[in-house]
């Protein structure tokens, strides 16, 4: 029997029990609207996915997926994969800003979309986590990113 190794070119990659799979679709800036929240544990549940994840980069897990399974969960979700591998930006983590915190002082949320849309994915010699926050508070975390914004 030949070892299972990630999918890259599925964006999947092979959990602890080195049979099932786990998929992140990308989620700009971490917000997801109800519709997309419902296909993702419509499909989780058509494909018995063991668990969905909300994970400390503001992305969506579906673990458990079987390998013959990973090209059909894409196509149900109809969502751009996240970069889960690789040496790229994975991901861009973004606090709610002046949208929704009383402390934002500044559109981490815009700012935050626009970084996701310019470097998400982005191939470079090493892999690069960033994140936004619009405030000292710091909650996008950007203080432990490789790259990050604190509005003041």
């Amino acid at each position: 029997m030949s070892q299972r190794k990630d999918r890259p070119e599925l964006g999947a990659i092979i959990q602890r029990d080195r049979e099932s799979y786990g998929i992140a679709p990308h989620t700009p800036a971490g917000i997801v609207t109800p519709e997309i929240l419902r296909k993702i544990a419509d499909v989780a549940e058509r494909y018995r996915a063991g668990q969905i994840k909300l994970t400390s980069a503001q992305r969506i897990a579906l673990l458990g997926i079987d390998e013959q399974d990973i090209e059909s969960v894409w196509r149900d979700l109809d969502i751009t994969p996240g970069a889960p591998l690789g040496l790229c930006v994975r991901s861009v983590k973004v606090c709610p800003g002046t949208d929704w915190c009383k402390r934002g002082q500044q559109d981490s949320i815009r700012v935050g979309l626009e970084v996701d849309r310019r470097y998400h994915g982005m191939e470079l010699p090493w892999k690069c986590k960033m994140g936004v926050s619009g405030c000292a508070n710091d909650c996008a975390e950007v203080c432990l990113k490789d790259f990050g914004l604190i509005g003041t």
